[in-house]
């Protein structure tokens, strides 16, 4: 009886020891999945942090414009592969139903609408966070609400 008990527990050692070496293990298959959406989300986080801190910087008169563009462009492509690719992890986890459609996916994110700034803005444009009619800036993400408030004003 002893004899069992040892080889069932070297057996299960063996096979402890062993599972890196053959790659993803049964544990981890499950989990491959929300490994793959924290790695999105990071990189999704990473390129809206480079493009806050390039906004600020451009606010701040330490970029000219053409550096800005020219920086910008692939922070938000890297942005938006990563919401894109977040998106289709999303859809494709979903049990398979009428309402697991692209479309669907997205039904419930706010997107500001382009061309029209209000006058009195309540919402962050950038983040969507509330914001007072007295700010110059977003609380949440920094971005400047002044340049918002003249546009909207002269355009009405």
């Amino acid at each position: 009886m002893i004899y069992i008990a040892a080889i069932l527990i070297v057996t299960g050692v063996t096979l402890f020891v062993a599972a890196p070496l053959t790659g993803e293990s049964f544990w981890r298959r499950g989990a491959s999945r929300s490994t793959e959406a924290e790695r999105l989300e990071h990189e999704r986080e990473l390129a809206m942090q480079g493009l806050r801190d390039l906004e600020f910087d451009h606010e701040m008169g330490k970029l000219s414009d053409a550096d800005y563009a020219v920086l910008k462009a692939p922070l938000e492509e890297r942005a938006l592969a990563a919401m894109d690719a977040l998106g289709r992890l999303r859809v494709a986890s979903r049990p398979s139903s009428s309402a697991a459609t692209p479309a669907a996916a997205g039904a419930g994110v706010v997107r500001p609408l382009r061309g029209a700034a209000p006058r009195n803005v309540r919402f962050c444009p950038h983040c969507g966070g509330a914001v007072g009619p007295a700010h110059k800036f977003c609380a949440i993400c920094g971005a400047p609400l002044a340049a918002l408030r003249r546009v909207g004003g002269e355009a009405g």
